[in-house]
């Protein structure tokens, strides 16, 4: 709210006309009254008695917060997020840098800006002049990653470690590692252990469920990495079987349509089964893939809320992407994926590159 309607609101629960109010004051009432239109602003000196008159502080008069509260972030950030579904990239980053200006010390707006940046990076670094601004994401996570809220700070953490990792920073981003506290047990499974006890069902599957995402999520992540370590030595046997088996585990507990990584995996799939001269089958794989992709943003944009039984006691919230944006990106990422190149001139490959791009004008449109 500006200050001049902060004032007329305050003046009118204090019950006084703008006439009484600037006899009190010393001033004109054409003077309140343009205070309250926004033609004008009173004078720093004005300030402390006006607060006094109207019941209220000068940091309550000016609506002057150190932070803001994280409901508060989520809905400005998510008037940003728009401008970059939109593909107006210059003046979402202006509008994040302005509010990050505004609030400068706010370190929970810091990490959420930062992660708002990772989310749409692509169309970011895809835009001229704007290269290097994965430098401005890792400097807006070093600060945030101080904080003396551990969430705030390990969730500051987690983005960094990978942002180096990125940036061929590898040295830096174990130093980042070796901050994170060693956990000596797992807390939220024995609490859920003690609220099962007490028979407070319900916030004892939360815990439970919560604890089961992370853990089906790193279960992912360490077959993931199995599988780059067997990529890497050409072992397309072992890299087949650890990225099928993070499939499984994705499929299993429903996480795939919930944020999960089998995006990524049937990518990686196909990158080996196109390593071992399976053409065909690697095509079968992306095919799933997109298919169920479409499948699942047809849905999503239908207004279907997709669950999984696993995780019904969560708020799991989508990205929040439209299908034009997830469309294109992942059409980029088939297209330009080296590991891919003997798939090009194939007519289904080019059938599915051309299926995403008539969602993405669809969406668009």
């Amino acid at each position: 709210m500006e200050i001049g309607k902060r004032i007329q609101r305050l003046r009118r629960e204090k019950d006084l006309t703008q006439e009484q109010m600037a006899a009190a004051l010393g001033v004109t009432s054409a003077a309140v009254s343009k205070w309250e239109t926004g033609a004008a602003i009173p004078d720093v000196a004005m300030l402390c008695p006006l607060a006094r008159m109207l019941g209220t502080t000068v940091d309550g008069l000016l609506d002057f917060r150190p932070a803001l509260e994280q409901g508060e972030i989520d809905a400005l950030l998510e008037d940003r997020r728009k401008l970059f579904e939109a593909r107006k990239i210059e003046e979402g980053i202006a509008s994040c840098e302005a509010l990050l200006r505004e609030y400068p010390d706010d370190l929970r707006l810091k990490c959420a800006a930062a992660g708002l940046y990772v989310m749409y990076m692509p169309a970011i670094l895809d835009t001229d002049g704007n290269k290097d601004h994965m430098k401005r994401v890792t400097a807006l996570l070093e600060e945030s990653r101080k904080s003396g809220d551990p969430l705030l700070a390990a969730s500051s953490r987690s983005m960094l470690v990978s942002l180096y990792v990125m940036q061929e920073e590898p040295d830096r981003a174990l130093e980042i590692l070796d901050e994170e506290p060693e956990a000596r047990m797992n807390v939220r499974t024995a609490r859920a252990n003690i609220l099962l006890r007490k028979g407070d069902l319900d916030e004892a599957e939360k815990l439970y469920q919560t604890e089961l995402w992370a853990a089906g999520r790193e279960v992912s992540l360490n077959l993931a990495g199995l599988y780059n370590a067997a990529y890497r030595r050409e072992d397309w046997t072992r890299a087949l079987a650890c990225v099928d088996m993070a499939l499984a585990v994705e499929r299993t507990l429903g996480t795939g349509e919930l944020g999960g990584l089998s995006g990524s995996l049937y990518m990686l799939r196909a990158e080996v089964l196109r390593r071992q001269g399976r053409l065909d089958e690697a095509m079968e794989g992306l095919t799933e893939y997109v298919n169920r992709s479409l499948d699942q943003w047809a849905r999503l944009r239908g207004g279907e809320e997709i669950r999984s039984a696993f995780f019904d006691k969560l708020n799991m919230r989508g990205s929040g992407m439209s299908t034009a944006y997830l469309a294109k990106y992942v059409r980029a990422a088939l297209e330009e994926s080296e590991e891919l190149a003997a798939l090009r001139e194939r007519e289904d490959f080019r059938a599915l590159l051309a299926r995403l791009a008539e969602a993405e004008a669809q969406s668009a449109g």
